[in-house]
């Protein structure tokens, strides 16, 4: 267990270090595109990773999963090629529709073989422990990438696109040494449109699992989807390309801190996390309305509450779910995400070209604010029930 540990530390790591990612929102800037155009090539990402992600869980319950992993790389590292061969508008937008095949074939495929190979071992109390610990090595990663790009821009956005490449490469070789996950297997004798079915109707029966999805989709749309902006918000206050990497470092060590106390908070009311998605939205309303590079602080804060509930309710989530199903039923929650990841990117372009940022950000920061507060008054109308004992949702 110890040898699987270290190459999912491993994977998670080079999936991370990616020197261009602090970065390639500011390239897009940098290149002449207007925030129409950055809100369309980001779409691309979003609807790619949408349209797959119902398919991609099919395909990696079916399929051994180190694999599709591994397909999932070779397009991400296709994409930055797109992006050091043309760095103009079409280019931008190939190589971000094929990180969201990446994103479509990775979201729920690795959290599946996970939580599966520690079942195998009759350790799947200890899943939100490790899940933490995996996302922090990925947010180390990104430390170490944001630190790398701070000295690679100053020799141009192609350093740090081939050396993003060689990362993905890096990470072709960390997934060719995990499991298979042969349990995914067990699922071949299934159509394809029963299989889908099947996990729809798991998730419908079980009240709890909706909520589950509900939730994290926000979560993952307004807290990752957002964090794509940070370093124009950065560049828009007047933070020079080095500083923006630098703040990009920060965030991630923050985020690691998060994921790997996640497993502390795991047993926690479902209101205590709907009032930090509230709080993170105030966080967002001071710092557009002061709009000053201090207020990057507040945005560490907002990015490392929505780490922290996101892998809180991951662990929830593959809690209460089958195996059969796994994947399928994470990639539906990812495939719920895109769509509040679409809705955000579609309105926070034309506000920003009408109005500015610092408009755009107001807004996000007030729909937040409107979320948090709406899922902690339906939940006490309702009267929902005590929350299940920790233990047993890591049962």
């Amino acid at each position: 267990m110890t040898g699987f540990m270290a190459r999912i530390y491993a994977f998670k790591f080079f999936d991370g270090f990616m020197l261009i990612a602090p970065l390639y929102t500011v390239m897009f800037v940098d290149a002449g595109l207007k925030p129409m155009q950055i809100s369309v090539v980001l779409t691309a990402w979003s609807v790619t990773t949408f349209v797959l992600q119902a398919p991609s869980g099919l395909v990696a319950d079916r399929l051994p999963r180190k694999w599709v992993l591994a397909g999932a790389q070779v397009a991400r590292a296709v994409g930055f090629v797109a992006w050091a061969v043309d760095p103009h508008f079409w280019g931008y937008l190939v190589g971000l529709t094929l990180w969201g095949v990446k994103s479509a074939f990775t979201s729920g495929t690795f959290e599946a073989l996970l939580y599966d190979e520690l079942k195998a071992q009759d350790r799947a109390g200890d899943y939100p422990r490790v899940i933490g610990r995996a996302r922090a090595a990925q947010a180390l990663a990104a430390l170490s990438a944001s630190l790398g790009a701070a000295v690679a821009v100053k020799y141009g956005y192609a350093t740090a696109l081939w050396a993003s490449i060689a990362s993905c490469g890096a990470c072709l070789v960390a997934c060719a040494a995990l499991p298979p996950a042969p349990r995914a297997l067990a699922v071949e004798d299934r159509g394809y449109l029963q299989h889908m079915r099947e996990a729809v109707v798991e998730a419908a029966r079980q009240p709890m699992l909706l909520t589950i999805l509900a939730f994290s989709a926000l979560v993952l749309a307004l807290g990752q989807a957002l964090s794509e902006f940070w370093p124009v918000f950065g560049a828009k206050t007047g933070l020079g390309r080095p500083v923006i990497a630098v703040f990009v470092g920060g965030q991630s060590i923050l985020e690691a801190v998060a994921h790997t106390q996640a497993h502390r908070v795991f047993g926690r009311s479902r209101r205590w996390f709907y009032a930090a998605m509230a709080v993170c939205g105030g966080l967002l309303v001071v710092a557009s309305a002061i709009f000053q590079p201090w207020c990057m602080l507040l945005l560490l804060v907002h990015s490392g509450l929505m780490k922290l509930t996101d892998t809180v309710f991951e662990g929830r989530l593959q809690a209460v779910v089958s195996s059969a199903n796994r994947a399928t039923v994470g990639s539906m929650k990812t495939l719920a995400a895109q769509v509040g990841v679409t809705g955000l990117y579609l309105t926070f372009g034309p506000i920003a070209e009408v109005t500015g940022y610092r408009m755009a950000f107001l807004a996000c920061g007030v729909a937040s604010i409107a979320f948090g507060l709406g899922f902690l008054i339906v939940r006490q109308v309702r009267g929902a029930p005590a929350e299940p004992p920790p233990e047993e949702l890591a049962a």
